[in-house]
């Protein structure tokens, strides 16, 4: 949704409150983050596959206080030139992260963990990394039922280019990493369905943005996917989860 938005923030968005607009729904989901997190009480913070920072750079303003590290595989997004100098920038990848164990307050992926694979892998880092009294919070597009699924997918068989992972997969390795969740919800309704509707009813305005860029075939492809994607939000078979939880520490 970056054309669409006009801004640097890769997220689908939370489209509740009355939101009508991509980037005040961007925002609100890195508000929700925020508030999951409970950045208020943290003195440092990983922002794991961050994108252009645009999320880092909200929190900031919010918690000027707050130290944020952005970590991104992508060396592109983390020098494009906007102004980053109250943020650490950290080119890694997101399975080995180069920080000692218990180096942070909180962790938080959001909408980027559909992208690292093994997840077991990544929670194993952010378990590392993780303070006692910490906690990690995940944003992520997942899938209700595996059965079946390519069929389902359709055309999001080619522009949902992540893993699938389901919502049941993510709890379980949650858990199963050492993790007790202690918040969790389901905001697909929140973000599919309304992302799909701006679309579809802004959609030569889209088409010019895209022309400007891509060859007409590509505007073709997103906007089937949107109409796809929210039947499948509606039909209850792709959803996105916020989790929150803390690293189990045995006596």
């Amino acid at each position: 949704m970056q054309l669409g938005s006009g801004a640097d923030m890769l997220n689908f968005g939370l489209w509740d409150k009355g939101i009508t607009q991509p980037q005040q729904a961007q925002e609100r989901l890195c508000d929700l983050i925020s508030e999951f997190s409970e950045f208020t009480l943290a003195k440092n913070l990983l922002d794991v596959g961050c994108g252009f920072c645009s999320p880092a750079l909200r929190w900031k303003q919010q918690f000027n206080r707050l130290e944020i590290f952005c970590l991104n595989i992508n060396r592109t997004q983390l020098n494009r030139s906007i102004p980053k100098e109250k943020l650490h920038l950290i080119n890694s990848t997101s399975i080995v992260i180069p920080f000692s164990d218990k180096s942070f307050d909180r962790i938080v992926a959001l909408e980027s963990a559909q992208h690292f694979y093994p997840l077991k892998s990544f929670l194993a880092e952010v378990k590392r990394m993780l303070k006692n009294d910490g906690n990690f919070v995940m944003a992520i597009p997942v899938v209700n039922n595996k059965k079946g699924l390519f069929s389902k997918l359709g055309i999001l068989n080619i522009t949902w280019t992540s893993q699938h992972y389901s919502s049941d997969l993510v709890e379980t390795q949650i858990k199963d990493m050492g993790f007790e969740i202690s918040r969790i919800e389901k905001i697909g309704q929140s973000v599919y369905q309304p992302l799909a509707d701006y679309y579809i009813e802004n959609r030569n305005s889209m088409k010019e943005k895209f022309s400007e860029i891509y060859p007409s075939f590509v505007e073709t492809l997103v906007y089937k996917s949107m109409i796809k994607m929210k039947k499948l939000s509606e039909d209850g078979i792709i959803d996105y989860l916020v989790i929150k939880s803390h690293p189990i520490h045995k006596d």
